[in-house]
C-alpha cells in the first residue's frame, strides 16, 4: 500500500471528503468522472484518488445535488469551464 501522505486518497477517505456513497463513487468512475490509480497489494487492488479526482467529484456532487443538474448536464457544465 502507498504512503498516507502521497497526495492520493483511498475510497473511504474520498467518499468522506466528497460526501457521497462508495457505490456512487464507483458509478462515477464508470462514467469517467474520476479516474483512480489502482495499487496492487498482494492479491488485492486498491483505488487511490488524486486531489483532482476529489475536486472534480465534489463539483459534480454540487451541480447534481444542489443545482439540480442531471449527471450528464453536470459533466457537460464542467467541460465548459
Amino acid at each position: 500500500m502507498t504512503k498516507k501522505h502521497d497526495g492520493r486518497f483511498g475510497t473511504i477517505e474520498a467518499v468522506k471528503k466528497i460526501g457521497i456513497s462508495a457505490e456512487r463513487l464507483r458509478y462515477w468512475e464508470m462514467a469517467g468522472i474520476v479516474n483512480p490509480e489502482y495499487i496492487q497489494c498482494g492479491m488485492r487492488r486498491y483505488r487511490r484518488f488524486s486531489k483532482e479526482d476529489i475536486d472534480r467529484a465534489f463539483l459534480i456532487k454540487k451541480l447534481v445535488d444542489y443545482e439540480k443538474y442531471s449527471l450528464e448536464g453536470a459533466i457537460r457544465k464542467l467541460k465548459e469551464k
